[in-house]
């Protein structure tokens, strides 16, 4: 393989890490936000104004585009208002520890199973490893603390919430065919995710968005975990599978961690600190692969 694509393939990999590590950024600024909104609430009006903002840089930077699959698009907007619903609501039921672990844990097995069973697309022995290695740092963070009572229903969101995110994964990576752009790609899946979940916002209440706390919040979480996030993902994942992106995508609850440190002065236990480690040398090891996908 040339030098220039083994660069290609690192850059879409470094462009997918960089993804996860503005995902990582939505628990803190959460809890810095207002108390008591429904989570149903905000995982909705961050998908509007994630919306707002990819359509503000489609149009300045006048991107020019192929009409979007109409199926990968509905599939999608499926599985990113999906995976908003059930991650939010499984983190509620479980707490923040189990919630994020069984979802994110999840994400790169469900998204391979997707990607072979719908596409027939096998993957390679490196994403096993590295899966295998990231989802057991995740684990370990996860649990760091203790492991609180085990709740079902909780635990069934959770599993649902990876498979969305995976659904997101496979199906916007089929999208891009040739004459797709990846951030028009986006902007459309979240225009239509945008709509469908505005009756969660009705229905879950909007008052905290007349507060300066709850527009602050909001402004970050449209732009930063959402715009600005889904388009380094969509440009990474022009080429990379969708199973391996969904591995490097799990730099999302280590940053979270650290930023819960950092910021809100939640103290990280050792166990924390080597499954953080663990993470990243699952990640260091899969961004070693040099295969065009």
């Amino acid at each position: 393989m040339s030098k220039e694509l083994s660069h290609d393939v690192r850059r879409n990999y470094a462009l997918v890490i960089a993804a996860g590590i503005c995902f990582g950024t939505t628990g803190t600024t959460q809890a810095l936000g207002p108390d008591g909104i429904s989570s149903l609430s905000i995982g909705s009006a961050r998908l509007i104004v994630g919306a707002f903002f990819l359509y503000l840089y489609v149009k300045f930077t006048k991107i020019q585009s192929a009409p979007v699959p109409k199926l990968s698009m509905w599939l999608s907007a499926i599985g990113i208002l999906s995976y908003q619903l059930t991650f939010f609501s499984a983190v509620k039921q479980t707490g923040v520890a189990i919630g994020t672990v069984t979802a994110l844990g999840s994400v790169p097995a469900l998204t391979g199973l997707l990607d072979y069973l719908i596409y027939r697309q096998k993957a390679t022995k490196r994403w096993f490893i590295a899966t295998i290695i990231t989802t057991t740092g995740i684990i370990i963070l996860g649990t760091a603390n203790g492991v609180a009572d085990f709740d079902l229903g909780g635990f069934i969101l959770a599993i649902i919430a990876g498979g969305s995110f995976g659904l997101l994964a496979v199906s916007s990576k089929r999208a891009f065919t040739p004459g797709v752009d990846s951030t028009y790609t986006m902007y459309k899946v979240f225009s239509l995710a945008a709509v469908l979940s505005i009756p969660f916002l009705i229905f879950n209440g909007f008052n905290w968005l007349g507060t300066i706390d709850g527009v602050a919040m909001i402004i970050w979480l449209g732009l930063i975990p959402t715009a600005l996030a889904y388009i380094l993902y969509a440009k990474g994942l022009q080429g990379v599978k969708p199973g391996v992106a969904s591995t490097l995508i799990l730099a999302e609850p280590a940053t979270a961690t650290i930023l819960a440190a950092v910021v809100l002065n939640e103290s990280i236990t050792l166990q924390g600190w080597a499954g953080i480690a663990l993470v990243t040398v699952g990640l260091i090891y899969l961004s070693r692969e040099t295969r065009v996908v």
